[in-house]
């Protein structure tokens, strides 16, 4: 993601507001930063859109107000913030009863520590629980913090609870206890590089069937690649396999693999912003 983060930063601020009108009247999704145009010409964009085949995404870094944040996510942009964005639990609760009427999401990507994995300053895992609740997406990752899973288990049991989704985005070998988040109705991303030994091979197969069967799903980022045997059994549980090209040859058995799973559409809610990003 920080790539595709840094992307956005350096792109062309614009002018007026001609270009998001020309965007809003196109037929794709629409991805902008609160900081790239005055509310008034945002609100009225998200009102002049009206393509429901695609989303409206507003990326918060805290420069409107929560009652601002509410008319747009009422007419139907979703919101995507963090907890270094925005980190009062009230204020997300009632923009995303908002975004209820505008058929919208609001989508929280969580840095901070959780409970008691160490004091923070951040949302506390009881707010997030209750947001969880309240509907809203969590997003969390283990890659720069590490995360003790049976507070995730709890998130996500909440969020289940609350017709969200806990979407987790693991980094290392897979654990035992991955597979009660899947249980709970998570979306798990994992790379290919997460199942190098024998035990998380094992263990995968029984995170995509409860996943699957849970409301959740296994997306597996394919980067070095793993044994034929193994991503079919994966494929056939009914997990979602990210490709970033056409990587194999025709007469690969691969291949057939490939075009199965790129019939299967990924959630818009089952990453944030980027599907091919593992934060």
């Amino acid at each position: 993601m920080d790539s595709k983060k840094q992307e956005l930063k350096e792109s062309p601020r614009p002018e007026d507001a001609s270009d998001l009108l020309f965007m809003v009247r196109g037929s794709k999704d629409i991805t902008v930063r609160d900081d790239q145009y005055e509310y008034p010409i945002l609100l009225d964009a998200v009102r002049r859109f009206r393509d429901r085949r695609h989303r409206f995404r507003l990326i918060d870094t805290g420069r409107f107000s929560s009652f601002e944040l509410e008319w747009l996510a009422a007419g139907g942009a979703d919101i995507y913030t963090s907890d270094d964005a925005r980190s009062n639990a009230q204020e997300l609760e009632i923009v995303n009863a908002s975004s209820k009427r505008g058929d919208a999401a609001v989508v929280l990507f969580y840095n901070g520590a959780l409970g008691t994995e160490e004091e923070g300053e951040s949302l506390s895992l009881t707010e997030l629980m209750n947001l969880g609740r309240s509907g809203v997406y969590v997003h969390v990752s283990n890659k720069k913090t590490k995360r003790d899973l049976s507070l995730l288990v709890q998130l996500a049991h909440n969020c289940r609870k609350g017709r969200s989704w806990l979407v987790y985005y693991h980094h290392g070998s897979l654990e035992m206890p991955v597979v009660d988040l899947a249980q709970n109705g998570a979306w798990i991303h994992i790379a290919d590089l997460s199942l190098a030994d024998e035990e998380s091979q094992s263990i995968v197969k029984d995170v995509t069937r409860s996943a699957c069967s849970s409301g959740g799903n296994l997306v597996l980022h394919w980067e070095k690649g793993i044994a034929f045997s193994l991503l079919d059994d994966i494929v056939q549980a009914g997990a979602v396999v990210l490709f970033r090209s056409a990587l194999f040859d025709f007469k690969s058995p691969y291949r057939v693999i490939e075009e199965q799973v790129r019939r299967r559409k990924l959630d818009y809610r089952a990453y944030y912003l980027y599907p091919d990003v593992l934060p």
